[in-house]
């Protein structure tokens, strides 16, 4: 692929190709590595970070981080699960994905970061029972019935008034 950009070297506007490799790089203290693009000039072979390849990098980096350290393991994520007595696909429905990527996540899968945050927040049960209320008809009636009679969304119910979210 050849887009033309000033090069950093030449100085000339000459034809790039966008070129992937892995880096490494250390986020809090954590050796991360991940695949960074950059652009190299078809006339002398520089290789640069074109603009936006800089930001794109960065949150790569990030990304990959996150993967590795802040994704719930699959032991917490069949417990949160178990907490409200949910299969995975009533699970995944009230989250907003589906079965088999809630059965990839506690097989190991890691999150994407929509998924990871929906996650975390589905261990609230305030927050779980509000998706709940949202996605309850895409369920069957046993499992809302199992659903409703579990520790994990009793908990939402026996929380102060002031404790749960405005409406």
């Amino acid at each position: 692929m050849s887009n033309p950009l000033p090069c950093s070297r030449c100085g000339e506007t000459r034809g790039i190709e966008i070129v992937m490799r892995e880096e490494q790089v250390t986020i809090k203290g954590k050796e991360i590595s991940f695949n960074a693009h950059y652009s190299r000039c078809l006339t002398c072979g520089d290789e640069f970070e074109a603009p936006g390849q800089l930001d794109a990098n960065l949150d790569a980096a990030r990304e990959a981080y996150a993967r590795l350290y802040e994704a719930p393991p699959p032991e917490a994520l069949i417990a949160l699960r178990a907490s409200y007595n949910a299969s995975q696909k009533a699970f995944g429905t009230i989250l907003g994905f589906g079965e088999l990527t809630m059965n990839g996540y506690e097989s190991g899968g890691t999150p994407d970061s929509t998924n990871r945050l929906l996650l975390k927040l589905a261990a609230d049960p305030i927050i779980f029972k509000a998706m709940y209320v949202i996605n309850s008809a895409r369920i069957g009636v046993t499992q809302r019935r199992r659903i409703e009679e579990s520790p994990g969304f009793k908990a939402a119910s026996s929380l102060p008034v002031d404790a749960r979210p405005c409406r």
